[in-house]
């Protein structure tokens, strides 16, 4: 019941809020409009919702329409969603037109979102758009601002290996997934682009070393995170600003 709760009272706050609540950080733009209608929608019906919907139960969850584009999960079940906020890094081998990016992996913070997925599918896709639009999480954060959310876990690679850590404290140990790159998708051209486009969806298996009943892990609702399209002017090492959800499946 917790999470619906704190939910709740954060719907309350930030649509009391809006615009003002996010002046400093966020343009008040179409997307954070449609945000802040479904939060009173959710708020106008909050009675209904919250006696009817006390569950958390992941067997709802599904994947967004437009992921059809990549392989299905067939029987896997959904485990977790996090929405996860960090940097997309890029090498380059000199600073001129004639070099071009290199991908060297990702740094993000992941936030137990899987409630959210399960009743309130409509707000989780916007999430990724908000959260790219506040500051960078700090190893401090526990907490996604304003959503309450949870840290989940953090996503790194070792060895080009994309990781996925679910083990944040001792009370928290919910696995490590190893993965690779199946399959991926263009991102909608409704995704927000950042300063340089938004990274594709992706579909990734789980490898050798993976602890727990992951299978498959999904990169989903990108915000931003493309590189220039050349290192002209760049540093060695570019780090550009994401945002995603991610869905976890497994036995």
């Amino acid at each position: 019941m917790r999470p619906f709760l704190l939910l709740f009272a954060w719907l309350m706050a930030t649509a009391y809020a809006a615009p003002a609540f996010f002046d400093n950080i966020y343009d008040y733009s179409g997307e954070l409009a449609e945000f802040y209608s479904k939060v009173s929608e959710y708020i106008d019906d909050a009675k209904d919702v919250f006696t009817a919907r006390t569950t958390c139960d992941p067997s709802k969850i599904a994947l967004p329409a437009f992921a059809s584009g990549l392989p299905s999960p067939g029987n896997q079940k959904p485990i977790y969603v996090a929405v996860g906020r960090g940097t997309q890094n890029y090498s380059c081998a000199t600073s001129t037109a004639d070099s071009k990016p290199v991908a060297i992996g990702a740094v993000a913070s992941l936030y137990n979102a899987t409630c959210i997925a399960a009743n309130y599918p409509d707000m989780l896709d916007i999430l990724p758009n908000i959260a790219y639009k506040l500051q960078l999480p700090t190893d401090s954060w526990t907490t996604l601002p304003y959503a309450n959310l949870n840290l989940l876990g953090h996503h790194f690679f070792q060895n080009s290996i994309p990781i996925f850590n679910l083990d944040t404290t001792a009370q928290r140990q919910y696995g490590i997934a190893f993965t690779k790159k199946k399959a991926e998708l263009a991102a909608p051209s409704s995704a927000v682009q950042g300063a340089n486009g938004a990274v594709a969806w992706l579909y990734l298996t789980t490898t050798n070393g993976t602890v727990g009943d992951y299978e498959s892990v999904y990169r989903v609702d990108t915000a931003g995170g493309s590189p220039p399209k050349t290192c002209e002017n760049q540093q060695s090492v570019i780090t550009v600003q994401y945002a995603a959800n991610y869905y976890f499946f497994g036995k």
